[in-house]
């Protein structure tokens, strides 16, 4: 085969490759990304593993992240949290796995996450200012860190 046809085949089947993924949502791409230099204001505190009124409750422990891996993720990405734009958006995430440390973080927003060790919590806010999908993913690797995806919703209406 020549190195012409070679690279055809390859080019092709990178091409067939992105679209099965993009199909299947595993990548997406978002009309809606952040301007260049959009740094979010978003507040990380330690916290009690309690569900205030009117905050997203996440635990994070061997079945992803409110047992995300029963939904189906990564492929079908659990939770998925809904929001309008200009909510103040509040994240109480805790991980109850005895043994090791899972992250947390969100596309656009929260990207550098956190790391929350054995029995600890965090408090997350900010303001969502940007409309469209972003995902929630573990960013420290685990043993489940594959399935710890999740999905934010920021909806115009």
């Amino acid at each position: 085969m020549s190195t012409y046809r070679r690279l055809a085949v390859v080019i092709v089947t990178i091409g067939v490759i992105l679209c099965l993924l993009l199909m299947t949502g595993i990548i997406q791409i978002s009309p809606s990304a952040a301007p260049p230099g959009y740094v979010p204001v978003v507040s990380v505190s330690k916290s009690s593993c309690e569900h205030p009124p009117g905050s997203f409750l996440i635990i994070a422990d061997l079945s992803g992240f409110n047992s995300s891996i029963a939904h189906g993720a990564p492929l079908n990405p659990w939770p998925v949290v809904r929001v309008h734009l200009g909510d103040y958006v509040r994240f109480v995430v805790c991980n109850t796995d005895q043994t090791q440390a899972h992250g947390f973080a969100i596309q656009t927003y929260f990207d550098t996450g956190v790391a929350i060790a054995p029995g600890e919590a965090f408090r997350i806010e900010f303001q969502a200012t940007i409309p469209g999908s972003f995902i929630i993913y573990c960013n420290i690797f685990c043993t489940v860190h594959a399935f710890m995806v999740g999905r934010l919703v920021v909806s115009n209406s």
